[in-house]
């Protein structure tokens, strides 16, 4: 097949377009070309990338530098036909490129063609096959560029390289071509002296071509390595091949004959009675068979996963009674018990000689050596049609010997991890099971407890659902703990006797041998590493149910990149779940868990410690992101960094936005953890940083509730600044809601505080507060005394966007003054220090204020000029209030010139906004 593109990643890294090389550029440009070849489409993140290249060194400016390159490397690939090559979407950056245009995937596809020629019996097809693979490594992988990524990713390369080679001897041994790869294996023993397999593989082929004596020294030569090198003697295969030539074992040349199945098993458990949901989850694995209501074609893989408890085994055997008349040969299925408590488990061994028995092979019959009872598996289940369910894998070396070669099998693993080596190994096809929704799970509460009690009492059902997480182990536990009562029992009494006041895990413990959460979570939390484990039980800190690596990090201190790790591993065992690129959550029973955890582990002061840190994330995070929304100087003096926390990484206004959007959720629990911790001064200071979002996107009473807290922090702490702010907070958000008097009341305390301070220019900032109060209470005169005042204070201080704001307050307040000739000047000058200072907020004020002085001078298309503008920049502050207004008075003006169409088009706009914000539509005549 041909390509427009080629690209070579197993050497150097090299690219070619129409048979020509490309130049790819410095090191680090072809390390990025070469990160975005191996996600096979997948798109990484700027911080994946970034991360990838440089670690913990970053640049100055690592995402331009990174942009620099994209933009070097997508030009450099762009054809006439093509420009979308390299491309950059909401996920990141992506490279879409056939496959098997990298020589990665061409040595992919090689090796899996060996694997179907092999189960196909093809022994010769499938040498062919690997050598065509091995053919295409020029060298090391990945050659000549830096980062520790890129080692990790030149490593797997590598032990890709040799694990095609050893397959390829095995199957020249196994055709008796021994002679022919002794070469090759003792130039691979040379450059991997410590790779068990090779010596194996070299020793076994010594011995076949008569050369004993150096089979022996080879063995030797390997003790003699392994012992010097790494303090260990050969491994258990290497030992038992030794030990069979000094017997002179004749299987060592006779391979086993294998037998036909003589039996039809059936293993299936019972299916679940109560099963219900899923209906997405089951549709995915439908698709993955034949609509005919047949067998697959070939062997087909597909893993279910998901968190502990979640229903796995359920729906894998839910699913696999409804398709048994498939696979007449017979149900094969085995609890493998990865994470049975002691790490006791089944491995694979057992299983296959257990399934060796199900499907009639008498004792007798059956080789001693695992390899050959695999072989004998595998020759069995060729071309036959037989459903195998491995339950509970552990990890994929747990379930890779359990597939079988060519056949007509489907086999359905389920796993608390994700499996990455069998999807990849394989192509297996991917379920993930989460929460169950909350319509059913309260269909399974009606199921087990019956409908009628439920619907008796919908609210406390819900509070049971709620209390449950909707994890359906855990509504199983308690709907049969409520079921044991007698049925007269209110469902309100039963839950309150249940989980009390507090969210623990003793609702839910077992009595006999019904599964206990805690002791489910605890058989996947020890297998993990003590870096997750410490992340696991730290995130217990955070009142929110969502954190980002950079929170995870200055809440652990530890690197960022470190973070990510952790989390994935955390992922990759399903104790949270990422949500979004970058964010990760994990329900309320995770995180009683993580509590408990953390009790026992984490003395008082550590736990203090740490949410101190994360509580300094917060803040900074936010001081920042306010900084970067506005470029008015109204902030307190930062509070100084801190060692070990790592605020989120903000660029521009627009990912401060979205940064505070996500985390609104948790604003308000994270400032009473703050108060409560004694972090008061964080406290003021972080409520006063939220105060733009919570103003401009309507969240009027967690303004109102933020600074009621910042208020309480500042006078535990006697801290008149911090009093002072907020109490301005405050104000801004009596004023919204329209409590005019009391916001009064607080400016005249907050600018009394301020003047007190000596703080000019926050005694003008709150000026200019209390003028826009005054116009809120329909005195304009007052307004533009209180903004003329203010204008003074900040020439005085030169604090040139708040002379800005109050100098276009005046031009709004003149206009109301019916003075729109004087105003359009003020809104111009504003317009020209807001330029000046980089305040896009304020423009938008000015560009409103100027559309109205014209409108009022009934110079119309220049009001729409300005209406537009301000309802732009409106619109990318998300401050959906603000442009209403304005879409409405553009609308005005569309009117005034006789432009209905234009007029009707601006309130489906309004319509359209308030609609988004689940806000009753407005009547405009």
């Amino acid at each position: 097949m041909e390509h427009e593109f080629g690209f070579a990643l197993l050497g150097p890294v090299r690219a070619w377009r129409g048979g020509v090389e490309l130049p790819l550029g410095a090191p680090q440009q072809r390390a990025t070309l070469a990160l975005l070849l191996l996600q096979n489409g997948t798109p990484m993140s700027m911080d994946e990338i970034a991360d990838a290249l440089w670690g913990e060194t970053l640049p100055a400016q690592p995402s331009a530098t990174i942009r620099t390159y994209f933009h070097r490397i997508r030009r450099l690939l762009a054809t006439a036909e093509v420009d979308r090559i390299l491309a950059g979407d909401r996920g990141g950056y992506r490279i879409d490129v056939d496959p098997l245009a990298v020589d990665v995937g061409r040595f992919s596809e090689q090796v899996t063609r060996a694997d179907i020629a092999t189960q196909a019996g093809r022994q010769h097809d499938a040498v062919e096959h690997l050598r065509t693979a091995l053919s295409l490594h020029q060298g090391t992988p990945l050659a000549g560029i830096p980062g520790a990524f890129v080692q990790v990713e030149r490593a797997r390369l590598t032990r890709l390289r040799w694990a095609a080679l050893e397959s390829m001897c095995r199957l020249e041994l196994d055709r008796g071509e021994h002679a022919r790869i002794v070469d090759h294996l003792q130039a691979a023993v040379a450059c991997e002296p410590l790779r068990e397999p090779l010596h194996e593989l070299l020793i076994l082929a010594l011995y076949r071509c008569d050369r004993q004596a150096e089979a022996f020294l080879a063995y030797e030569n390997t003790r003699r390595v392994l012992r010097e090198e790494l303090g260990t003697d050969p491994g258990p295969r290497l030992r038992a091949l030794h030990q069979r030539m000094l017997r002179s074992d004749p299987d060592l040349r006779a391979p086993h004959q294998t037998l036909a199945p003589t039996a039809r098993p059936a293993q299936l458990p019972a299916d679940l009675p109560v099963f219900v949901g899923r209906s997405t989850a089951l549709a995915a694995a439908r698709a993955t068979l034949p609509t005919n209501g047949a067998a697959p074609e070939n062997t087909t893989v597909i893993v279910i996963s998901g968190m502990a408890g979640v229903g796995k085994t359920a729906f894998a055997l839910h699913w696999a009674h409804q398709i048994t008349d498939r696979f007449p040969d017979g149900q094969l299925y085995v609890n493998l018990r990865g994470f049975d408590s002691g790490g006791v488990h089944v491995g694979p061994q057992d299983t296959i000689l257990g399934f060796l028995h199900a499907l009639g092979v008498h004792p007798h019959r059956i080789p001693p050596t695992a390899d050959a009872q695999a072989a004998l598996y595998r020759s069995l289940l060729l071309d036959r049609r037989c459903l195998i369910v491995a339950d509970n894998a552990r990890d994929s070396t747990h379930v890779l010997p359990l597939l079988p070669g060519r056949s007509r099998c489907l086999v359905v693993v389920t796993s608390r991890t994700t499996l990455d080596g069998l999807v990849a190994g394989t192509g297996a096809h991917t379920i993930t099971l989460d929460l169950l929704d909350h319509h059913t799970a309260r269909e399974l509460l009606a199921r087990r407890l019956g409908t009628t009690r439920v619907d008796a009492e919908p609210d406390a059902t819900d509070a049971l659902i709620d209390h449950c997480a909707r994890l359906p182990l855990a509504l199983a536990i308690v709907s049969a703990r409520i079921a044991a009562q007698p049925s007269t029992f209110p469902l309100a009494e039963v839950a309150t006797q249940l989980f009390g006041t507090h969210h623990t895990l003793d609702a839910f413990a077992g009595s006999d041998s019904t599964p206990d959460i805690r002791a489910v979570l605890t058989s996947s939390y020890t297998l993990l590493t003590p870096g997750a484990a410490r992340l696991f039980r730290l995130l217990a800190l955070h009142p929110g149910s969502e954190t980002t690596a950079s929170a995870a990090a200055s809440t652990a201190a530890v690197p960022v990149h470190a973070a990510r790790t952790l989390l994935r591993e955390l992922a990759h065992a399903h104790l949270v779940t990422q949500t979004s690129p970058g964010r990760f959550a994990r329900h309320d029973l995770l995180r009683a868990y993580a509590n408990e955890r953390i009790t026992e582990t984490e003395h008082h002061a550590e736990q203090d410690t740490a949410f101190h840190r994360l509580a300094t994330h917060y803040l900074h995070t936010a001081d920042r992101g306010a900084r970067l929304v506005s470029a008015h100087q109204d902030e307190p003096a930062p509070l100084a960094p801190e060692r070990d926390v790592a605020p989120e990484t903000l660029a521009d206004a627009e990912q401060a936005i979205r940064w505070f959007e996500a985390e609104r959720p948790v604003t308000l629990p994270l400032l009473e953890w703050m108060a409560a911790h004694g972090l008061h001064s964080h406290a003021w200071r972080f409520a006063w940083a939220l105060r733009n979002c919570h103003d401009r996107q309507g969240h009027w009473h967690e303004l109102a509730a933020a600074h009621q807290l910042a208020a309480r922090s500042a006078t535990e702490i006697s801290d008149a600044t911090g009093l002072a702010y907020a109490l301005r907070g405050l104000a801004r958000a009596d004023t919204r809601l329209g409590r005019h008097a009391t916001a009064q009341a607080r400016l005249v305390r907050a600018l009394s505080l301020f003047e007190e301070l000596s703080d000019v220019c926050a005694t003008a900032y709150t000026l200019r507060q209390y003028a826009w109060l005054s116009d809120r209470q329909g005195d304009p005169e007052t307004a533009l005394a209180h903004a003329t005042r203010a204008r003074h204070l900040f020439r005085t201080t030169a604090c040139v966007t708040g002379e800005a704001a109050a100098t276009s307050a005046m031009g709004w307040y003149l206009v109301l003054l019916g003075k729109s000739d004087d105003a359009i000047g003020h809104c111009q000058d504003a317009l020209d220090l807001f330029r000046s200072s980089g305040e896009r907020f304020g423009q938008a004020n000015a560009w409103e204020s100027l559309g109205m002085a014209y409108h009022q001078l009934q110079r119309f298309d220049e009001a729409l000029a300005g209406y537009r503008r301000a309802a732009a920049i409106y619109r990318e502050f998300r401050a959906h209030d603000n442009e209403v207004e304005t879409l409405i008075r553009l609308r005005d003006s569309h009117l005034a010139l006789g432009r209905r169409v234009e007029a009707d088009d601006a309130f489906r706009q309004v319509a359209s906004i308030r609609q988004s914000l689940g806000l009753p539509p407005i009547g405009i005549p």
